[in-house]
């Protein structure tokens, strides 16, 4: 058996663009002529020979953007071009969704084409929040998808932000709880980020930030709504098993865990990001623009934006950065004599835990320690 590999699918039209992303999305209207699904199977052609000599799929996941807006039909014809890749029955393949797009029947025609889990941008259930990240659904939009989506496909992720203008502790506990009550099983909760991708466009958020105008709350009280999240979600059962990813046994994401694993992804569609690993490994990212991905799709060419090749080094530290993001860490082989020298100082000030029989250990970051993830791997780095 060949090493496992995601295909990750972008879908980039959205009807409107909330201030605060910085994703590869468009407001124009998708082509109605399904010009967009044969660029992206005429891609995933083009880019899945290096992957299938030596590696198998194991998952399939429709980001965006918006693709709860896709036409189903068209999903269905993805799926397809995924499963004749060797994408296994029963495979997990999820499917972004808006709030507002998550009608019964719409649903219905998700699961017909094969779709077995929804992650839902929920943001949260504060009115007054919602406003101020730009979303267009109400709270009470965003419970009834949750419901309506579990009735028909159980396996339903919410997404979640906090630190973000008028949130607060208690909206932000109330916002993980009322998450799980209304039928999320797998929860993704993320601290308000606006600086803007190096490819991107400044977002609103982030110009308003540079002129002094963006009043969010300190990192103190941000770091005490991600406090609150987690509390709520592990008295509900929810485990934190990445540090942002929470989710009952058995409904943790596979494709996301490929990602942490820093195995191979197989990223198609205008901005998709892909990952070959090996000797080097390879990274690209596509064209963002749709219709400029489009032409060059369309013309035979790769739709590759930038490419970088990491060296064994490089390789190396982000493999331990993946790993310390997740409840089962990072093996202490892995570490050289200053490493571990580090590492037991960092055990010492209980920001991480050594855990496992001689031989086998695993260095674990505790809570406080994930919330420290990124100073940390870079005291680790070789």
């Amino acid at each position: 058996m060949g090493r496992p590999y995601g295909i990750y699918v972008h879908y980039p039209y959205c009807t409107h663009r909330c201030p605060y992303c910085d994703f590869a999305v468009t407001t124009e209207a998708p082509p109605g002529d399904g010009r967009y699904t044969r660029a992206v199977l005429a891609e995933l052609a083009l880019r899945s020979a290096a992957f299938v000599r030596d590696l198998e799929p194991r998952s399939l996941y429709l980001g965006g953007g918006t693709p709860s807006l896709w036409a189903p039909r068209e999903i269905s014809d993805v799926i397809a071009a995924a499963r004749r890749l060797g994408l296994p029955p029963g495979a997990e393949i999820t499917l972004e969704a808006n709030p507002e797009s998550c009608d019964p029947e719409r649903t219905a025609a998700w699961r017909e084409a094969g779709v077995n889990r929804v992650s839902i941008g929920v943001q949260s259930f504060d009115p007054a929040v919602l406003a101020k990240l730009g979303r267009r659904h109400g709270p009470e939009v965003a419970a009834r998808a949750i419901r309506e989506v579990a009735k028909v496909i159980p396996n339903v992720s919410v997404d979640l932000i906090y630190g973000a203008r008028r949130s607060t502790i208690e909206g932000a506990r109330r916002d993980a709880e009322l998450a799980v009550l209304e039928g999320a099983v797998h929860v993704s909760a993320y601290a308000l980020t606006v600086d803007a991708d190096v490819l991107a466009e400044e977002t609103p958020l982030a110009r308003l930030r540079r002129q002094g105008r963006l009043a969010l709350p300190s990192d103190e009280e941000t770091t005490a709504q991600g406090r609150a999240i987690r509390s709520a979600l592990r008295r509900a059962g929810l485990r934190r098993y990445e540090i942002s990813n929470f989710a009952r046994p058995g409904r943790e994401s596979v494709h996301n865990g490929l990602y942490w694993s820093a195995d191979s992804y197989l990223g198609v569609g205008a901005g998709a990001w892909g990952c070959l690993r090996g000797s080097p490994t390879v990274r690209w990212g596509n064209l963002r623009d749709a219709r400029t991905w489009m032409r060059e799709v369309e013309e035979g060419r790769a739709p590759t934006a930038e490419e970088e090749r990491l060296g064994a080094e490089a390789e190396s530290n982000e493999r331990l950065m993946l790993a310390l993001r997740t409840h089962a860490g990072a093996p202490l082989g892995w570490l050289g004599a200053r490493q571990r020298e580090e590492a037991a100082t960092m055990v010492r000030a209980r920001l991480a835990v050594a855990r496992g029989a001689p031989g086998g250990e695993r260095l674990v970051l505790t809570s406080r320690g994930m919330d420290l993830h990124s100073s940390i791997a870079g005291r680790l780095f070789e």
